[in-house]
C-alpha cells in the first residue's frame, strides 16, 4: 500500500494490482490479495482509505485489532500496521492523497483523528462505492476527486449523527434487523425488540441513520447481494430472490438506485472479468 508515486506500487507475490490511477497528489489502485497472505508492517505518510470490495482481512496496529470485511471503509493517517488476509482472499480499493490535496478536497471536513483507524460501514459503503465506480471509468480524475470529497462529507455527516457511537436501543434494533433480513417486519414488533414506542423508534432511527427502517433493510439486502455477486457463482435472478426481491427487474431497479450501477456491471468489475489493467496500457 505505499507512498505517492508516478508508478504503480510494487506488488509482492501475494498481491495483484488490477487497476490503478496516478495523478499529482492522488494515487488510487484496486488490488487482489491471495487467501491467507500476510502483508508485513508498513505505514502511510499521507491520508489513506481502503474500501473492502470482497473477502476480509485482519489489520493489526499496535494493540488494536480490526476485522475488515466486505463493505467496510477504513481511514488511515500516518500509522503503521500489518494485514492478514482471510481464507477467501480479498479485493480492495485504496486511495492515498497528498495532505494538501486532502485538505483542499475536504475543506477541513474530512475524517478527524477520532475516526482514523476505525472500521466503518453501513451507508458509508455506498459513498465509497461511488468513488470506486468513478475510478473504474478511468477517464475522469475530476469525477474521482468529487466522489472522494462526497465520501468524506458522508462520513462527517454520519459522525455528526452519532452513527459510530454506541446506542443501546438502536444497536439492538439494528442487530435484530441484520439477523432477520429476509423476514417480514412490523414496526410494533421491532419497537418491542428495541424497548421503545414505535413512533419514537421511527424518529430515533431516521435521525441516526438518515433513512427509515424499511429503507435500511432494503439497502442491507443490496449489500448482501453485492457479496454474492462478488463470488460470481449464482445467476443474478437467483441472487435477487435470495436477497428478498420480488423479481429480477425489481432487484435491478433497487440496486441501481442504491449503488449507481447495474448488478451485471458490478459483477463484471468486482470479479475482474473486465481484465487486469497493466502498467502502460
Amino acid at each position: 500500500m505505499g507512498n505517492l508515486s508516478s508508478e504503480p506500487p510494487a506488488a509482492p507475490a501475494a498481491r495483484r494490482i488490477r487497476r490503478f490511477l496516478s495523478e499529482p497528489g492522488l494515487h488510487a489502485f484496486e488490488a487482489a490479495y491471495d487467501p491467507w497472505s500476510r502483508l508485513p508492517e508498513h505505514g502511510h505518510a499521507a491520508p489513506f482509505f481502503t474500501y473492502v470490495l470482497h473477502g476480509s482481512f485482519v489489520e493489526r496496529a499496535g494493540q488494536q485489532v480490526r476485522q475488515c470485511s466486505r463493505g467496510a471503509v477504513i481511514f488511515h493517517d500516518q500509522e503503521s500496521h500489518t494485514n492478514e488476509v482471510g481464507g477467501t482472499g480479498t479485493v480492495s480499493f485504496n486511495v492515498e492523497l497528498d495532505p494538501e490535496l486532502w485538505c483542499e478536497l475536504t475543506d477541513g471536513i474530512g475524517v478527524g483523528t477520532s475516526l482514523v483507524g476505525r472500521v466503518v460501514g453501513g451507508d458509508i459503503e455506498w459513498a465509497a462505492l461511488r468513488a470506486w465506480r468513478e475510478f473504474q471509468q478511468a477517464d475522469n480524475t475530476l469525477a474521482v476527486e468529487e466522489a472522494i470529497m462526497l465520501l468524506c462529507e458522508a462520513t462527517r455527516r454520519a459522525y455528526t449523527r452519532g452513527l459510530f457511537e454506541p446506542h443501546h436501543r438502536l444497536d439492538r434494533c439494528v442487530a435484530y434487523l441484520d439477523a432477520h433480513l429476509m423476514e417480514t417486519h412490523r414496526l410494533a414488533g421491532v419497537a418491542r425488540i428495541a424497548g421503545v414506542h414505535p413512533m419514537h423508534l421511527a424518529k430515533l432511527f431516521r435521525r441516526r441513520f438518515g433513512c427509515s427502517m424499511g429503507e435500511y433493510v432494503r439497502r442491507r439486502r443490496v449489500a448482501r447481494a453485492c457479496a454474492q455477486l462478488a463470488c460470481g457463482k449464482e445467476t443474478i435472478t437467483t441472487i435477487a430472490q435470495d436477497a428478498g426481491f420480488a423479481d429480477h427487474p425489481h432487484f435491478t431497479r433497487t440496486f441501481v438506485r442504491v449503488t449507481g450501477c447495474t448488478p451485471r456491471w458490478y459483477r463484471a468489475r468486482i470479479t475482474g472479468a473486465e481484465g487486469v489493467v497493466q502498467p502502460g496500457h
